[in-house]
């Protein structure tokens, strides 16, 4: 998925027509028509149809279509808290981060960041998984929050492991088993992920971390699942589980309460593994070192639930020694 297309498709949702929605878009009607057929082969689904002339997302439009809609919403209002100020700034770090958790990351650390240095800006650069790392390995960015399978280090760039997450087993609510799982996925109870041979999944697509996660973990189980969607994006597998579309595998983070859809954690977890990434050999300077400790302490462990692990770390017990003298403001 190209985030940067993504305005073409909430213009064709909301023109209904391609023709419409290239003259908004400023692009010619083949491009638009090619990048929705691109879409729906990348996805394996039918997301608009034509209904007396118009089009109109289909039930997996619709939910692509509130997902495109967040993201492009978490987007600018990362860009508005940052880039209007960065472009300002006489110095700037270049920030590798996802579209979702990345931003609201960014964003919650940015007020106190520009406070202490008023002089440096931040320019987020967005990608998905193994996207984040290579635009660090392309010195497009200074450095990346990403999230792996499992801690890693060795090679050219240099990983700071900082709390890892549970993957847990999120069903719709009407399933043969969900009387037996929880909404509260807290209090979910354990199953082995082989009793759900017979469930359709939605998956998330091998190019990102939970994608990857999710297949070590069928083939643990000894099983292929079978996949009726495939996505990079995981707002929409949580919108299509929902919806009633197949179980899935989601990070815990994302199993929010809900009347539609119930929870499993698994007898044998996989976990994510969030982390600061740059470039070996490299020396941060004060302000990356200020900015790793906001994220983590204003956002991330704001954010810790009862499936989310804080790593222990010198390496970061080190970097916040040097700012727990004027800790960061705790939000109302």
């Amino acid at each position: 998925m190209n985030l940067k297309q993504l305005p073409y498709f909430v213009s064709i949702a909301e023109t209904g027509s391609l023709s419409a929605a290239a003259r908004r878009s400023g692009v010619s009607q083949p491009a638009i028509s090619n990048y929705l057929q691109e879409l729906e082969r990348e996805l394996q689904i039918t997301l608009f149809r034509r209904v007396r002339g118009r089009m109109e997302p289909t039930e997996a439009g619709r939910i692509y279509l509130e997902m495109a809609r967040q993201v492009l919403a978490l987007q600018a209002d990362a860009q508005a808290l940052i880039g209007a100020r960065g472009r300002q700034k006489k110095q700037v770090i270049r920030v590798g981060i996802s579209p979702h958790r990345g931003a609201q990351a960014l964003a919650a650390a940015y007020p106190q960041f520009a406070r202490r240095f008023p002089d440096i800006g931040l320019q987020p650069v967005e990608s998905y998984a193994q996207g984040v790392l290579t635009l660090l390995q392309e010195g497009k960015t200074d450095l990346s929050f990403a999230t792996a399978g499992q801690s890693e280090s060795g090679g050219e760039l240099h990983f700071l492991p900082l709390h890892r997450e549970e993957i847990v087993l999120a069903l719709p609510s009407f399933h043969r088993l969900a009387f037996f799982a929880s909404r509260d996925v807290t209090q979910a109870p354990r199953l082995a992920l082989e009793e759900f041979r017979d469930t359709p999944f939605v998956m998330m697509s091998p190019s990102s971390t939970v994608g990857q996660v999710s297949r070590h973990l069928f083939a643990q189980s000894g099983f292929e699942p079978v996949s009726v969607f495939e996505s990079s994006n995981v707002i929409m597998v949580t919108d299509m589980i929902r919806a009633g579309s197949g179980a899935g595998l989601i990070p815990a983070y994302y199993a929010l309460p809900s009347d539609k859809m119930v929870y499993f954690r698994l007898k044998q977890p996989g976990y994510l593994t969030f982390s600061v990434v740059w470039r070996a050999g490299r020396q941060l300077s004060e302000a990356e070192r200020y900015l790793i400790y906001l994220k983590e302490r204003l956002y991330d462990r704001k954010q810790l639930r009862l499936l989310n692990e804080i790593l222990p770390s010198e390496e970061f017990d080190r970097i916040a020694a040097e700012f727990e003298q004027t800790p960061p403001e705790k939000e109302p």
